[in-house]
């Protein structure tokens, strides 16, 4: 028998740059100001949580639950979230780490001199089929309009969206702008993931279990895990 998790597949199925690209386009970034990585480990540990090596990353977990990675990115130390990780874990969790540093630790941008993550104004997407993404916007109650063969948009709670194809059968990336701060932005791309992640991993499940039928070998299991991820089963 051997096991396959979805996830696993989709790297596969959709190929790693755009595998990336999916992950990247559903990750919040909040820039800090440590020094340097002694500084981040010893006041993460200091204020009670841990900071273990991950790589070139350092791993903390906020609880049992929800755990995420400080990357040196950009010049800066920043904690890397899903956008459907739970955003008053995350505010707690730096206020808490803020109060036992006694210190300012999220990075404040002068111009504005507020504590908000990065948002970025352009973000890359996993959809290459123009009526997958119409469907997907439809779902949610974006009223999608085709400007052109490779063009989509749309508004979503006040923010406007256009989706632009560079050529055929390469991602869309995704430009937005509203007059909304940045939690508030977040909130309701995070609400158009669920139904983006959705219809990728459904998407990927038939093509794998397509790619399996083609090779004539039989799936004896499916089990979906608290996740929502998908484990195949098959006999070789």
């Amino acid at each position: 028998m051997l096991a396959i998790p979805v996830a696993l597949a989709m790297r596969v199925v959709m190929g790693e740059k755009k595998f990336d690209a999916w992950i990247e386009s559903n990750t919040v970034r909040f820039a800090t100001n440590f020094q340097s990585d002694a500084d981040l480990v010893q006041t993460v540990k200091q204020a009670g949580f841990d900071a273990e090596p991950w790589g070139k990353q350092y791993k903390t977990h906020i609880d049992e639950d929800l755990w995420f990675l400080w990357e040196y990115h950009e010049d800066k130390w920043q904690a890397n979230f899903s956008k459907s990780d739970d955003t008053d874990k995350i505010r707690e969790f730096f206020k808490e780490l803020q109060r036992r540093a006694n210190r300012q630790i999220l990075y404040v941008a002068p111009q504005t001199q507020k504590i908000e993550p990065k948002v970025e104004q352009s973000l890359p997407t996993i959809y290459a089929d123009g009526a997958l993404l119409m469907g997907v916007l439809q779902k949610y109650g974006a009223q999608p309009t085709r400007v052109n063969e490779r063009e989509v948009s749309c508004a979503i709670d006040g923010i406007r969206m256009s989706f632009k194809q560079a050529s055929p059968e390469t991602p869309y990336e995704m430009t937005f702008d509203g007059k909304k701060d940045a939690r508030e932005v977040y909130d309701t791309l995070r609400k158009l993931d669920e139904g983006y992640q959705g219809a990728v991993q459904e998407r990927t499940y038939l093509a794998v279990k397509k790619k399996l039928e083609d090779r004539r070998l039989n799936i004896e299991d499916e089990e979906i895990l608290e996740d929502n991820s998908i484990v195949l089963t098959i006999s070789l």
